[in-house]
């Protein structure tokens, strides 16, 4: 996403967003399972942030799942272009800031 939060923002909730993405420039991912893929420029997909309650905010990357983490790919968020949200649970009353 593009509102970055600024550090130091902990998460008073679990959260998460789920999106519609468009890969900006091509990237070479493996999963923790040594699979590589490789996402091309223009390619649309369905990708996830999320993190956990009294933990740092962190949406610097976008995941390809949050079920099997093992197989998922991730990208660095510079990469992709949000082009809907479809599902999210997170509010400006989710965060502390505790700079």
């Amino acid at each position: 996403m593009s509102d970055r939060e600024p550090p130091g923002d902990i998460a008073v909730h679990d959260w998460f967003v789920r999106a519609r993405v468009r890969i900006r420039e091509e990237h070479h991912a493996n999963s923790l399972e040594g699979a590589l893929k490789v996402f091309r420029a223009g390619e649309e997909l369905e990708m996830m942030q999320w993190g956990w309650a009294g933990q740092e905010i962190d949406t610097d990357a976008w995941w390809t799942t949050n079920r099997y983490i093992p197989a998922a790919h991730v990208i660095s968020a510079n990469k992709v272009e949000v082009m809907e949200i479809l599902e999210k649970r997170r509010t400006a009353s989710d965060v502390w800031n505790v700079q």
